[in-house]
């Protein structure tokens, strides 16, 4: 990639060194039907469209729909949700074959890319003059293409995993920057913000995703515009200063734990309750010093993630999730969840009607009543629950679920055929499993997982037998054992492994032996 890539709808030439090696055509010579595909396009999906050819081949849908309504390119709809338009764009561009589906080995989160030949013919369209909505600005060295960024002015700006200057704010002073809309910051190695970040008086998406920020200037108040604020792992960031309350239209405010301090969430000042009217998004949240009450004002809520949830919280944080009716995603870790800290649930609890995902983390003694409830359940994860009885056959009549991931759920050494009977998990794609105790899974029943994709054994480190019955599972496109004991490993072995016949069919499986773990580990050390 070119250490710069400036598109303003008329594109300048560029040492894109991948589009080049594939050669140049005018639009002229692109194949009619993909001519006719664009042109067909409204102007807002063709916007859409070419933004997308400037972001990472893998983006994941839920940050391209922040971006798209960020930068400004989703049409007004009344009644709805901006984010539910960008996603009806998204669909609509998926379906035209204008986006694709990236081909990725889990099916928990939807990544999206352009089409080689669909990227091409966008780019030459911006080359000749087609002139999009926005300006965006792609580089890796940013002190090098400042003069470039006064000619072009971008709405837009990405930086590629390089050092900032830690010193000053001069790579954000140039013409036009209190215009930008989006600055991504993603994975560079910048530890501070400059306090100049709060002159970008229109900025509306902010990401500072895996950096090492240790801190936030004060002028993160002045981005009173700021929509969408990301910033998951980062570094030694362990708390929000109270200048995050003058963000008024914040939308989505995406925290996550903090490994370096073995701090888990991000502390948030009291008041968000009365500040935060707008926010769809918020994860990674301490659940402590009353915050767990105060969720309960923000009723508009559809995705929630909280970390240190304890016993002496966790009446007041049940009261406010109940409270949030249009909630779809919900995560809950307890405090301690390595060193089984427990997490508790209360059978009085009524979740909210429409939730489609939810992740548990820390330990549990039993499955609560409700969660028979959870019909439009599609993604479940129960971590480090470490239940002494086998409590799932309530989950295989949830006539939703997608994707279940039980890790280091459940302590028993054996799975048996009451796991799932013929037609349990009827919709279940993605199955993961992670047991340092299980020895045995003995059986499935003819009909069972019907339409299951992906099993994922893992961390499975006694595990010697694979269920009679796995044979049947014709829809398995993928297996990984990993890792797996040695013998279990020439039982599986294609020319004479006794076992065989039970994974012959898959067309990817991969293995990994304890043996050949352990000189991974080695190698590395040495």
């Amino acid at each position: 990639m070119a250490s710069s890539n400036a598109i303003e709808g008329e594109m300048e030439e560029t040492e894109n060194s991948q589009e080049n090696e594939e050669g140049e055509t005018s639009a002229s010579s692109s194949p009619l039907p993909l001519q006719l595909c664009y042109r067909d396009l409204p102007d807002y999906l063709q916007n859409c469209l070419m933004y997308c050819c400037i972001l990472p081949d893998g983006i994941s849908k839920g940050k391209l729909i922040r971006l798209l309504v960020a930068q400004g390119l989703i049409q007004e709809k009344a009644g709805h949700v901006m984010e539910d338009v960008a996603e009806e764009n998204i669909f609509e561009l998926i379906s035209q074959g204008m986006l694709q589906l990236k081909e990725q080995q889990s099916s928990v989160r939807t990544r999206l890319q352009v089409p080689s030949p669909v990227r091409k013919f966008c780019v030459q369209q911006m080359e000749e003059g087609d002139v999009a909505t926005f300006r965006a600005f792609v580089c890796s060295d940013i002190t090098e293409q400042l003069a470039h960024l006064n000619n072009h002015q971008p709405t837009s700006l990405f930086l590629l995993r390089k050092n900032l200057s830690q010193d000053d704010g001069n790579w954000l002073k140039f013409n036009g920057a209190n215009s930008l809309r989006v600055l991504d910051l993603e994975r560079t190695k910048i530890k501070r913000l400059p306090d100049e970040v709060g002159d970008l008086i229109s900025l509306i998406y902010l990401g500072l995703n895996h950096t090492d920020i240790e801190e936030l200037p004060e002028g993160l108040g002045r981005l009173k515009a700021l929509q969408t604020f990301d910033i998951r792992w980062c570094g030694h960031l362990t708390a929000l200063p109270d200048q995050i309350l003058n963000l008024v239209r914040l939308r989505h405010l995406k925290m996550y734990k903090n490994w370096f301090q073995n701090v888990q969430g991000v502390k948030l000042p009291p008041g968000i309750g009365g500040s935060f009217a707008n926010l769809l998004t918020l994860t990674g949240v301490h659940a402590g010093g009353g915050i767990a009450e105060e969720l309960g004002n923000l009723i508009q809520l559809r995705r929630l993630g909280v970390m240190d949830v304890a016993e002496e919280n966790i009446s007041e944080l049940l009261a406010s999730i109940t409270k949030m009716s249009g909630l779809l995603s919900l995560s809950l870790e307890s405090i301690h969840t390595f060193n089984e800290g427990k997490l508790v649930l209360l059978d009085s609890f009524s979740p909210p009607p429409f939730l489609q995902k939810l992740r548990l983390e820390g330990v549990l003694e039993k499955l609560p009543s409700w969660f028979g409830s959870l019909e439009r359940l599609t993604n479940l994860r129960l971590g480090f629950s470490h239940m002494p009885e086998n409590q799932f056959s309530v989950l295989q009549l949830l006539p939703n679920l997608k994707n279940l991931s039980l890790w280091h759920a459940y302590d028993g050494k054996q799975i048996g055929k009451e796991f799932c009977s013929a037609g349990g998990f009827a919709k279940l794609e993605e199955l993961t499993i992670a047991s340092r105790v299980l020895e045995e899974w003995t059986e499935l029943e003819e009909g069972a997982l019907p339409s299951l994709k992906y099993l994922y054994v893992r961390n499975c480190l006694r595990l010697r037998m694979l269920p009679e019955g796995l044979q049947f599972l014709t829809t398995l496109q993928r297996l990984d054992l990993l890792p797996l004991l040695h013998d279990h490993a020439e039982r599986l072995k294609p020319d004479g492994g006794e076992e065989n016949y039970k994974i012959s069919h898959i067309p990817m499986i991969r293995l990994m032996t304890t043996s050949m773990v352990e000189e991974l580990v080695k190698a590395k050390g040495e």
